[in-house]
């Protein structure tokens, strides 16, 4: 860290003002701020996690905490021992041994020889690789690479770890066994800094979010409100763009299809939804002729397979030209925890009752999550439920009046 907290301060991290500037260009060099105004502060045992697209700075927030990039203006004020984990096998030297490794990594983080033997059986016993420790690290696989980084990591008990991406790699068996651990170390006392793609892990693990988006940062909060924020505004530009590119079948001789939305129950555009939440699919339309009659449609798709249909009961009567909205309501607790399609057609008859059709496959892409955890009805789901629709059905159980059962040869 830059300085060091006073004693007895409730903060692991203070970070102020955080500024990175890097010169970029080669013929119209230009400066380009990878974070610029960054300021939050990370009490003790807290799990936090960085959320954000690719480019967003998250990485270089995570270099500059670890003092491998120094920042161009802001300070950052920490206490205790700080381990990156922040490249896969870094600081591992390809032609020395697993134990070899493990000494020079310990080493790099300040810790003595004699600390290493004290938790050398930790480390061999959670990476796994008890007959591999005195092979060269270049024979590892990348998997292999992985387990024996983080149990050199965790097990050097800092007071606050670095984590950039680094589980990616690994099987879900052992994903699962090291967010167990971050857990574990973190109602103990440790302090995370946890930046993942994986907002299932992210909501599961971490106390807190932060979300950086072009190096600014965009929100910090419960992970439920920040993640649904992020995923909302990721899919909602999706949509934007996957619109744009559309052409032709969304255009008749009697109208046009000018947008599709999802929409929430309080009128904003939003593109990750809970399972609880209800939500509207707003058709926007323009019509060309006067004295039609519309009736929408939407097919929403899901794992390749049509998950349900939803027709307009009976045509609408539109004096146009005139641009208007169709509503569909989607209920909540009937959708599954997977990414959804939604492809729209509008049918518009004359008054010769003759129709004339547009269309526009795929015109709007969404995701559902269940924000419950283990504690829940649903379990501690982890992306392996089944099925496109998940609806909320009424069950009982009643008692019965115990019925004698009849009696069969050689038996009473």
């Amino acid at each position: 860290m830059n300085d060091r907290l006073s004693a007895g301060a409730p903060l692991s991290l203070h970070v102020e003002k955080l500024g990175k500037r890097y010169r970029v260009g080669s013929k119209r060099p230009f400066d380009l701020w990878a974070l610029k105004d960054i300021s939050f502060d990370v009490e003790p045992g807290t799990i936090l996690g960085i959320i954000g697209p690719n480019g967003a700075g998250k990485t270089t927030l995570l270099k500059i905490l670890s003092r491998v990039t120094p920042p161009t203006e802001g300070r950052v004020v920490g206490r205790g021992r700080v381990v990156p984990l922040l490249a896969l096998g870094a600081g591992f030297h390809q032609d020395l041994s697993g134990r070899e490794n493990i000494f020079l990594n310990a080493a790099m983080y300040g810790i003595s020889a004699s600390e290493v033997e004290e938790r050398l059986d930790d480390i061999v016993q959670f990476a796994g690789l008890d007959d591999f420790l005195d092979t060269p690290v270049k024979r590892y696989s990348s998997g292999m690479y992985l387990r024996l980084a983080f149990s050199v990591a965790i097990n050097m008990r800092p007071d606050i770890l670095l984590a950039d991406e680094v589980l990616a790699v690994g099987d879900m068996e052992f994903q699962e066994r090291c967010l167990e651990r971050v857990q574990e170390s973190g109602r103990a006392g440790m302090t995370v800094l946890f930046v993942s793609h994986d907002m299932d892990a992210i909501t599961r693990l971490c106390d807190r979010v932060l979300w950086i988006n072009a190096g600014q940062m965009m929100g910090i909060g419960p992970p439920d409100q920040i993640v649904a924020e992020y995923q909302a505004s990721a899919w909602s530009s999706i949509n934007r763009r996957r619109q744009t590119k559309k052409s032709g079948g969304h255009i008749c001789k009697a109208g046009e299809i000018l947008f599709v939305r999802l929409v929430s129950a309080k009128g904003k555009e939003v593109g990750a939804i809970k399972v609880e939440d209800t939500v509207w699919v707003h058709i926007g339309l323009r019509t060309a002729m006067r004295r039609l009659k519309v009736r929408a449609q939407i097919d929403v798709m899901a794992r390749g397979a049509l998950a349900f249909r939803s027709v307009q009961p009976e045509p609408v009567p539109v004096d146009g030209p005139v641009e208007a909205i169709a509503k569909v309501q989607i209920p909540a607790h009937l959708l599954a925890e997977t990414t959804y399609t939604i492809s729209t057609s509008l049918a518009f008859f004359d008054e010769d009752e003759q129709a004339h059709t547009c269309e526009l496959d795929n015109a709007l892409a969404f995701h559902v999550y269940d924000s419950a955890t283990g504690n829940s009805a649903r379990g501690n789901y982890k992306g392996q439920m089944r099925g496109v629709v998940s609806p909320k059905l009424e069950w009982r159980t009643e008692a019965l009046q115990a019925v004698a059962l009849p009696e069969r040869d050689g038996v009473s």
